[in-house]
């Protein structure tokens, strides 16, 4: 009984082991470091690859975005390290500059999702269920539809 019972606690103590998860773009430190001003698009994308996300509201520019996450069995995963690296071109598609930020740069947004009221939500659940009563003919049901 004592071998099933240290058998289990060293599944369940293993099952709490700590992770960490890398998402978004891989960075590579030599392909980082050939990047220069006056570099054409077509060879950021052959050197960098495609980029997270893009933007033209600001300017042509390519964002590489990543994060690593530190998990720890069923708890939300926390962020502990962010990148992202941003490249502006100018009007002749060469490279005009080259940002890059870290987590301590972002800013934290706060909300108090309990004041958030999404869309179709305002009503009760049996108003919500009582909604749709009389609007569809046999014709129209999902069932009719089907045959």
């Amino acid at each position: 009984m004592k071998k099933i019972l240290i058998i289990l606690l060293l599944l369940i103590m293993a099952s709490c082991s700590t992770q960490i998860e890398k998402r978004g773009y891989i960075f590579n430190e030599d392909s980082q470091k050939k990047l220069s001003e006056g570099m054409q698009k077509v060879e950021v994308l052959s050197l960098m690859g495609s980029p997270s996300t893009t933007s033209s509201n600001n300017g042509d520019k390519f964002y590489y975005i990543s994060n690593k996450f530190y998990k720890y069995a069923f708890l939300n995963p926390r962020e502990i390290e962010r990148t992202i690296v941003v490249i502006g071109f100018g009007e002749n598609e060469t490279i005009k500059t080259i940002e890059e930020y870290a987590l301590k740069d972002g800013r934290v947004v706060d909300y108090k999702s309990e004041e958030t009221v999404p869309g179709g939500t305002e009503v009760t659940i049996l108003q919500d269920l009582f909604d749709t009563t009389g609007r569809y003919t046999s014709s129209e049901a999902i069932a009719g539809s089907i045959f």
